[in-house]
């Protein structure tokens, strides 16, 4: 298999929708007074890329698999068809990844202890499953946003506080947590549901009933932008409230970028005007968020 082959099965580009989330617990992990356990954060970040790229390679092979129509199994949004990866290739990369995922999630476990952590990672494991497999899978309901946006936004932050919190778990910390990572939960879901926009002709003929199937375009470009106003929302109350440095706001500069892309979107509503702007959307927020932390860090934690 060729390496830009493989680069695309695995889908690259969206994996910075796991490392940004994990660079954002550990810089609130340090802001917050944790004391970093380096090793523990290193296994766990290993685990976290591997699983989240072989929940795209799963993904992807389920979507060729289901497929109904041969079109979309040729097609440009499909990857495993359109270059002709074997089943065999496929199944490789993924238990690669899987092995590598589970390996390291088991060790860190391990030196974490506990039940939460587990069972965060439980949850995760089962939502990327099922988000393409099952009768129903989640990619192909109204709840493929929340799904992602929850699980890559928030519980991936939550895991890597965990490691470097040893006081018992609280929903007051669960609170705050949530505030801390309420931009990327948001500007992740804003991925889905731009790729869900995108490919609405296409998920039609597939009988994928997505949220912006119920939605329409017009509607799901509205709650696309209403997502972004929620993610500045939380951040602000996070900084009123002391969670955060008040440096973070240094992310309301992405403010004209983000419109300037939603107007594009808004003429070409095509997966060429939204799936690509949105995950470049995602990076400037979580990059000028991560920037934001690492100046309170130096200059007021």
């Amino acid at each position: 298999m060729q390496k830009k082959v493989l680069l695309d099965l695995v889908e690259i580009k969206s994996g910075i929708a796991s490392v940004l989330p994990f660079l954002v617990g550990l810089l609130y992990s340090a802001y917050a007074g944790l004391k970093i356990d380096w090793i523990s954060v290193g296994m766990f970040f290993i685990a976290a890329v591997s699983f989240h790229l072989a929940a795209n390679v799963w993904d992807n092979f389920q979507d060729f698999t289901n497929a109904k129509h041969e079109t979309f199994k040729a097609g440009i949004n499909d990857v495993i068809g359109r270059e002709g990866v074997a089943k065999k290739q496929v199944m490789v990369v993924l238990s690669i990844l899987l092995i590598v995922a589970t390996v390291l999630g088991f060790a860190t476990w391990a030196r974490v202890g506990g039940w939460l952590w587990p069972l965060l990672s439980l949850i995760s494991y089962a939502v990327a499953f099922f988000y393409s497999a099952g009768p129903k899978p989640i990619s192909r309901t109204p709840f493929g946003e929340l799904a992602s946006g929850v699980t890559m936004g928030y519980i991936i932050v939550l895991l890597v506080v965990l490691l470097n919190n040893p006081s018992p778990v609280n929903w007051s910390l669960a609170g705050q947590v949530f505030l801390v990572s309420g931009l990327g939960v948001f500007s992740i879901a804003n991925i889905m549901l731009a790729n869900n926009i995108g490919d609405l002709p296409e998920d039609i003929k597939e009988d994928r009933h997505t949220l912006a199937f119920y939605l329409g375009q017009t509607k799901g470009l509205i709650l696309y932008l209403i997502l972004y106003i929620l993610g500045y929302v939380s951040l602000i109350v996070a900084v009123i409230m002391g969670i955060l440095p008040w440096t973070v706001l240094i992310t309301l500069l992405a403010i004209p970028i983000i419109i300037k892309h939603f107007k594009f979107f808004w003429q070409d509503r095509t997966k060429r005007g939204s799936f690509l702007l949105t995950i470049k959307n995602t990076v400037i927020l979580m990059a000028l968020f991560i920037i934001g932390m690492i100046l309170g860090l130096m200059f007021i934690g």
